[in-house]
Order: structure tokens, then sequence, then C-alpha cells
């Protein structure tokens, strides 16, 4: 069993995550290994100077990561080149065969046509109060920054619409993993059909 966790911005994918650890689900969080990609992949490095220039890229070869977000975010075009760069070197993350259960956290699964490659998908989403919530005390990013990285994404109602199932985070984080308590129950059943 492999599941695809997706969803919005601060919408609690990694706390989801870390329940199905708890559950005894192997997990991949995909955030990590892009950012592994972004600090230590050569290939990846290059292909961010050649693709974007040197403000992407300080005089140590070291990708600034903070202006590589705000471009990738403004600019379509640039997330598409970036995604291709990144996955080309962690697509077996996904595509590969696993022995144990599996969930993996992939933020723009639905937007990459992924869910092929998942026994069953998951949506994570929260209200739009405690995203921005969230994102001020994690991220430190205001409504603006927030609603420009969330329009670069698939509308939180399309993703609902495309998962096999969907969780809402907007309780206390005990509620949200009773919720991850039956949602695991439909999936198990819904894998053994």
């Amino acid at each position: 069993m492999k599941l695809g966790i997706t969803g919005g911005i601060c919408c609690g994918k990694t706390t989801a995550l870390e329940i199905f650890s708890r559950y005894g689900f192997e997990t991949i969080n995909l955030d990590e290994y892009v950012r592994e990609a972004l600090r230590g992949n050569e290939r990846v490095k290059s292909g961010i100077r050649a693709n974007f220039g040197s403000s992407c890229v300080d005089s140590g070869g070291d990708v600034l990561v903070k202006n590589l977000g705000k471009l990738i975010f403004e600019r379509q075009d640039a997330r598409k080149i970036l995604e291709k760069m990144v996955y080309a070197e962690i697509d077996t993350l996904w595509t590969g065969d696993v022995t144990a259960p599996t969930a993996i956290e992939v933020p723009l699964l639905f937007e990459n046509n992924l869910e092929g490659y998942f026994s069953s998908t998951i949506c994570v989403y929260s209200p739009y109060a405690e995203q921005l919530s969230r994102s001020i005390v994690f991220r430190r990013w205001g409504d603006d920054e927030l609603r420009k990285r969330m329009a670069a994404q698939l509308p939180m109602r399309e993703k609902i619409r495309r998962a096999d199932f969907a969780i809402g985070n907007c309780g206390t984080k005990l509620q949200f993993e009773r919720q991850i308590q039956l949602l695991l129950e439909k999936v198990i059943a819904a894998a053994g059909k």
C-alpha cells in the first residue's frame, strides 16, 4: 500500500505523515528530499544556475532558497523547470515499489498528475484562517505571501475532489489523529476490495 498525502500549504500534511508513522507506515517527506537536492545535488545546482542565473545561486555554488522560492512562485514556467530538474533526481521515491505500507507527502501531487503512482490519495485541508495562522508562526509569511503561493497550486476544492479521501485539520492534534485512525480503516478496507 502506497499512500500519497497532499493538501494545502500549512494544512498539516507533515503532521499527518507523523501520525501515519505511529501507525506503522514507512514515511517519506518529499520536501525533505527536495531540500537535500537543492543543497547537495550538483546537477540540480548547476541546472538552477544555468536556468535562473546568479540571483538564485551564491558565489560558492549554493542555492539561495529564498530567492529561488520567490522566483518560482512568481513565474509558473520557472516552477515547472525546477520541478523537472529536481523530480528527475528523486522520482524513484514515488515511482518505485514498496514492501511495507508507505505514506509519501507530495505537496504538488495533483498539479504534477502523480496520482497514478499511489494506491490511494489523501488530501489534508484546513480553513484559510488556520493556514494563515500557521504560515505566520512557522514560515513568517503574511497574507500576501501565502495567497501568492496558494495561487500557484490547484484550488483546495479541486484537490479535495481529485483525492480518494479528504481529511480536515481544524481542531486539536488529538482530534486530527482520531480522524486519521478512522481514515486508515477506510483506506485498509478499500485496499482489501
